[in-house]
């Protein structure tokens, strides 16, 4: 069987590779990037295709030859969003792990995504914001673009001064969310057809930029395995999904969606496993921390010491494992490279540089 699987600039990337390989399969990966960090993972083979948001007929053509001649395609990144527009012209057979396009925009929406949930969970009071007018100034709240991700462009202190400058208009509307104290929760699902297949929860730590973490502390809790459950049966949902939380303490309140892979997946090694053509996952599999190569000391090292805590980041790095592991020494050096060339030719931050040609703003 070949299976074709997309983002490989995601180390998520990384645990698809592992899991068709080690079933025998053939893996192919494709990404707009030189140095996209999976491709370097076991000598798979790595095509090189137009980016869909800079180039979405090049994107298309290249994309639609690719699946003609494979068995399954996994999306991981926000490519899904433009995969999903040209399913219809899709020739072959191969299966798209992945929603029907219905679903899989309303829940990468911020305000739409909420009506998809269940009362397992508690919803944080939100508006649509469609013009600054419609803004309410007020510290108990937060902005955020419907379409976003990493907690980038969040205003979490909605005064004057943070909000004169913004750009809300019907075509790139905001939501403004009842902001919630607490514990940060994320969970990661893998379904087919509405059944869970696989469920992981953690508690995501040594944040970049405050909201992309680099850490990933295993966590557990009735209310997100009840909540997924019956997520699947409402929606029907094939596909990877994820959700982040906040704990205050009481109850559990849902924030956003992401129909996509997310790095919940790292937690789910050595348990998913590709038998007669179908995903399962071992049962009863003990799960531990994971972290992202040498991110703790590079980025966290600094500010761990001058905070008198750079014991703890040693413990915490010396108990996770790498989701790395199994990359040569210059894949992470290749990787960052391109991705401070990409920062530097289109005058964007690293965060932003990393996936500004693959997102899907609305």
């Amino acid at each position: 069987m070949r299976v074709l699987l997309t983002c490989p600039r995601a180390p998520v990337t990384i645990e698809w590779i592992r899991i068709f390989k080690q079933a025998g399969h053939e893996v192919l990966l494709v990404d707009s990037l030189d140095f996209p960090i999976a491709k370097y993972y076991n000598h798979t083979r790595f095509i090189k295709i137009p980016a869909p948001k800079l180039d979405f007929e090049g994107y298309k053509k290249a994309i639609l030859e690719l699946i003609k001649k494979v068995d399954w395609v996994i999306p991981n990144c926000e490519d899904i969003f433009f995969l999903t527009q040209i399913r219809e012209e899709i020739e072959g057979n191969a299966f798209l792990f992945m929603p029907n396009d219905k679903l899989l925009f309303e829940l990468h929406n911020k305000f739409q995504f909420f009506k998809h949930l269940n009362g397992y969970v508690h919803f944080p009071k939100t508006q649509k914001i469609t013009s600054k007018e419609q803004i309410v100034l007020s510290a108990d709240t937060i902005l955020k673009p419907i379409f976003s991700r990493f907690g980038r462009s969040v205003i979490r202190d909605v005064n004057q001064k943070n909000t004169e400058k913004l750009e809300v208009s019907k075509n790139y509307p905001w939501v403004q969310q009842q902001k919630i104290e607490g514990k940060a929760i994320c969970n990661y699902a893998l379904l087919l057809e509405g059944e869970v297949i696989a469920h992981v929860a953690y508690e995501p730590k040594y944040l970049l930029n405050g909201a992309a973490a680099t850490y990933f502390e295993p966590y557990s809790d009735e209310r997100l395995e009840k909540f997924i459950v019956q997520f699947g049966e409402d929606t029907h949902y094939t596909g990877q999904v994820a959700f982040d939380f906040i704990d205050n303490g009481k109850q559990l309140y849902v924030l956003e969606c992401n129909p996509r892979a997310t790095s919940g997946i790292h937690m789910l090694r050595g348990a998913l496993a590709f038998v007669d053509g179908v995903l399962v996952c071992k049962k009863n599999t003990k799960t531990n921390a994971y972290r992202v190569g040498t991110t703790l000391y590079t980025l966290f090292g600094l500010p761990s010491l001058f905070k008198g805590k750079i014991r703890e980041l040693h413990h915490d790095h010396k108990r996770a494992n790498d989701v790395l592991d199994g990359l040569p020494w210059y894949a992470q050096f290749l990787s960052m490279w391109g991705m401070l060339q990409r920062a530097i030719v289109y005058k964007k931050e690293i965060t932003s540089a990393s996936t500004f040609d693959i997102e899907y703003d609305g």
